[in-house]
């Protein structure tokens, strides 16, 4: 069994980005020795963390191999997802599935290679759903609209299939994150786009909401626990979309949206926007994505896994509060 005070080294793929600064900071803090691997020269979300850094290009041929040598994790905290349905913004968009499985072997061959132990960060949307009917067929169809589905499910099943063949593989399937050390940009985050009032309107569908921090808790407990080779649901709180955009605001003192508009409305929408702009060559500020994965989300329940393998589900409101002074400390919002 692995532990943590063996200074076992882990490998960070995708160390800048929301879920995995929190698992390098997580693993830092029992006793891991971290390599981040980045794009980034300088990356400023790292500064002062003790950490090893390895920059490069991911898909450049055997750097992953390269960085996985000597590691007894690997943490891959950047599997690809497409965001643009419509004019795609880069090669792994243009042919979104085969690259996704391209990169997905190369990971998991280093982790064959190297010894290594697999900790994957997967998707909520691939696991099993409870549903007939016409919700069933709506799921089908949502699920059809867009690459990302498939895309998840794909990898998804690739790390499964490594797993049933002696692969020792976390997957972890998480809901969406809130807290600290989110990087995307801010067009693309909940938050800063409420503090910035660009909002004007909000939808109704409960949505589960898990702490990053609790989500790395529960992850590195699983990986120490050796639960390996199948789903591992990472969840923390079921609340609808339009309570949690005026907590959110009230928490931050600012007008929270005065609008409510139909969900499948919305997403439609966006996704035909997003369609109608790709015609000159132009990606859409709204992706449907993000809206296409609120029609997604579902009550979750109890946080059962977050409970088992990690140290406990925070309070939403300290997630919250947390997330807003992250958000303002780096003035984007």
């Amino acid at each position: 069994m692995l532990s943590s005070g063996a200074r076992a080294r882990a490998l960070v793929l995708g160390a800048t980005g929301h879920i995995g600064q929190a698992m390098v900071r997580e693993l830092l803090a029992h006793g891991y020795h971290v390599t981040a691997a980045t794009r980034r020269k300088s990356p400023a979300n790292l500064a002062g963390l003790d950490v090893d850094l390895a920059v490069g290009d991911a898909d450049a041929p055997g750097q992953i191999d390269a960085w996985a040598r000597g590691h007894d994790v690997l943490v891959d905290a950047a599997a690809p997802y497409p965001v643009n349905r419509f004019a795609p913004q880069s090669s792994a968009e243009r042919d979104p599935l085969r690259y996704a499985v391209t990169r997905t072997r190369v990971v998991l061959d280093a982790a064959f290679r190297s010894g290594a132990r697999l900790v994957y960060i997967g998707s909520f949307t691939t696991l099993p759903r409870k549903e007939g009917g016409l919700a069933a067929l709506e799921t089908s169809f949502r699920r059809q609209s867009h690459p990302y589905f498939a895309v998840k499910a794909h990898m998804e099943g690739m790390v499964l299939d490594a797993a049933r063949h002696g692969l020792p593989a976390v997957l972890a399937n998480p809901t969406a994150f809130l807290g600290p050390w989110d990087d995307k940009p801010a067009e693309l985050a909940l938050v800063p786009q409420l503090l910035a009032g660009a909002v004007p309107a909000t939808v109704r569908r409960v949505v589960n909401i898990v702490d990053v921090r609790d989500a790395a808790a529960a992850i590195r407990g699983a990986l120490e626990a050796e639960a390996f080779g199948a789903p591992l649901p990472i969840t923390g709180h079921d609340v609808p979309t339009d309570v949690l955009a005026a907590r959110i605001c009230e928490l931050a003192g600012v007008r929270p949206p005065l609008l409510r508009a139909s969900a499948r409305l919305s997403a439609t929408g966006a996704f035909w926007m997003e369609a109608a702009l790709s015609l000159g060559g132009r990606p859409s500020p709204l992706p449907s994505l993000a809206l296409l994965l609120v029609l997604d989300a579902y009550g979750m329940g109890a946080p059962r896994t977050t409970l088992r393998f990690g140290e406990g589900v925070r309070p939403l409101d300290e997630t919250l509060r947390d997330a807003i002074a992250w958000y303002r400390s780096q003035r984007r919002a």
